[in-house]
């Protein structure tokens, strides 16, 4: 088993957070809870509306209350382009120290949005990279240089050279390959490439690197399986924001609770737009579901969560559907 685990969750509301700790405490189990810069950083994000300092005494208060647990925070995607407020390397740097001096265990860098050349992304990579051994030792490194297409690879030698690249200057815990996966609206629409992935697997395990897939949302039990021998860890983060969104629209009906405002919170926001694949701006219900998690710190999102509470505990029914996925991962990995 990685020491990390085999599962990164994205930590996208405190209930589905909630729900990584207790999976991990009850079943003896390491996760990943990994942030994005988008959902997390030292200026603000959209979960909670949390510095990474907020996030970080959040994580502190649960650890006390499931101090079995064996949950690393990740930081996804560390890199320009990412997030609008973060874009020149110096506002990078500022966010790789916030995450050093908040006890970030992971720190995944991913400069493919950096202007220039391959070569300036592969330079820039190993600064950073240099930069956290200097200042933090401890933290460990996930390294990917590509932009996620869901591209069907056929020729390893180029992975080849970045992992002797990254891997002859010191220990790189995780490498992001590409394996096919790639999630558009609501759906994996990707389609996994085992074929590639055999052929990349011999080659991390001679640099002593660990496979990583990103992108990894809404398969099934046997899909999962594919993965099993071949990467050795796999990011989820919009599916869980989508569970979380549709039960609160599920239970909305069924205690015939106004949603309207929340799913226009969710549409004004504009958030789906990345994730259209065939549909338009026209289908506004598939839009707001798609957005939904993008929004839950909004007063439209907290006042419907308080409604459903008024008949059930809803924290407690998105902590035990997310704990239910969680499960269908790690089952199968």
């Amino acid at each position: 088993m990685n020491s990390t685990g085999k599962l990164g969750v994205g930590p996208m509301s405190s209930q589905i957070i909630e729900a990584v700790f207790r999976y991990s405490s009850s079943h003896q189990i390491p996760l990943m809870l990994i942030a994005s810069l988008n959902q997390i950083n030292y200026l603000s994000g959209y979960v909670n509306s949390w510095t990474t300092k907020k996030f970080i005494q959040h994580i502190s208060l649960l650890r006390r209350k499931y101090p079995q647990a064996k949950v690393f925070i990740c930081r996804d995607h560390c890199g320009p382009g990412f997030y609008s407020k973060l874009n020149t390397l110096k506002e990078i740097y500022r966010s790789i120290d916030s995450d050093l001096e908040n006890g970030f265990n992971l720190l995944h860098i991913d400069f493919c949005h950096l202007s220039g050349g391959k070569d300036e992304i592969l330079n820039q990579s190993q600064k950073a990279i240099e930069y956290i051994r200097k200042n933090s030792p401890r933290t460990l490194i996930e390294i990917g240089t590509d932009e996620n297409t869901g591209a069907q690879l056929t020729d390893a030698k180029k992975i080849e050279q970045e992992m002797k690249y990254f891997t002859s200057r010191g220990k790189i815990h995780f490498f992001v390959s590409q394996t096919g996966s790639l999630i558009k609206e609501m759906n994996q629409i990707g389609r996994f490439n085992p074929k590639f992935i055999r052929k990349v697997k011999p080659i991390a395990d001679k640099f002593g690197v660990k496979l990583k897939e990103h992108n990894a949302d809404y398969l099934q039990g046997q899909d999962i399986k594919l993965r099993k021998g071949l990467i050795s860890a796999v990011n989820v983060a919009p599916q869980f924001g989508l569970l979380q969104t549709s039960l609160a629209l599920q239970k909305s009906l069924t205690y015939g609770v106004d949603a309207s405002d929340f799913l226009n919170a969710a549409y004004s926001s504009g958030k789906w737009k990345k994730w259209l694949h065939t549909n338009t701006h026209h289908n506004k219900l598939l839009c707001s579901l798609v957005a939904g998690h993008y929004v839950f710190s909004g007063v439209a999102y907290r006042r419907l969560h308080t409604k459903i509470n008024l008949h059930e505990n809803f924290d407690e029914t998105i902590i035990n559907e997310t704990v239910k996925t969680i499960d269908l991962y790690i089952k199968n990995l």
